[in-house]
């Protein structure tokens, strides 16, 4: 709805991680923070917490921007994404480094001024999510889950966990000092043909650009 990547609505994206037992979402649109800043609104009238964020297209692959208060410049190298991100008192993270196509690679993800990286992304091969997750260990830097969902029944595959934080500075805190833990499931093979085949018809049709 205010991603290509999705036609999911933000009310009821939360309606749905409530009901599943989660205790916060974060809503990651494409290069748009017009649907997170939707859920959030409502979220505050049901008592439910809502991370505004998006994910960037940048030159180099995909950057997950949390807490910012506007959209991001796309197109631009991983490392002015990070640190347009940081101007804005939000968290840039390294989104599924691995992944072919969208993820930025090891050189470009370590190059940048990463507070994470995505090490569990429900829509990533578990060798990419385990090389991730390796990744940030050996970097030093945190790590963070995301279910990547592009359908309701998606959310909450895989998540970030967030010890002793309700409000979005403490999550924003945890994020940037490495506190948080991810879990979550990985993508298998029936999902990896549905991707495919989706993921290259939108390339053809976006002129093969990315996202």
């Amino acid at each position: 709805m205010y991603s290509p990547d999705s036609k999911l609505d933000p009310v009821e994206m939360v309606k749905v991680a409530k009901a599943n037992g989660l205790d916060g979402l974060a809503i990651t649109d494409h290069n748009a923070i017009a649907g997170a800043l939707k859920a959030r609104d409502y979220a505050r009238s049901v008592g439910f917490f809502v991370l505004v964020a998006t994910e960037v297209s940048t030159a180099d692959g995909h950057v997950l921007a949390y807490g910012v208060s506007k959209p991001i410049p796309r197109d631009q190298p991983a490392r002015a994404t990070a640190e347009d991100i940081l101007a804005l008192a939000g968290v840039p993270v390294a989104a599924h480094p691995y992944r072919f196509w969208s993820g930025l690679g090891e050189k470009a993800a370590i190059e940048a001024p990463f507070a994470a990286y995505e090490v569990q992304n429900a829509r990533t091969l578990r060798r990419g999510n385990v090389r991730a997750h390796a990744l940030a260990r050996r970097q030093r830097v945190g790590e963070t889950g995301g279910s990547d969902a592009h359908f309701d029944h998606e959310i909450g595959r895989a998540v970030t966990i967030v010890e002793d934080a309700s409000t979005e500075e403490e999550v924003l805190e945890a994020l940037r000092r490495g506190r948080t833990r991810a879990h979550g499931f990985d993508r298998g093979a029936r999902a990896t043909v549905r991707y495919v085949s989706k993921c290259v018809g939108q390339w053809i049709l976006r002129g093969m650009r990315r996202i």
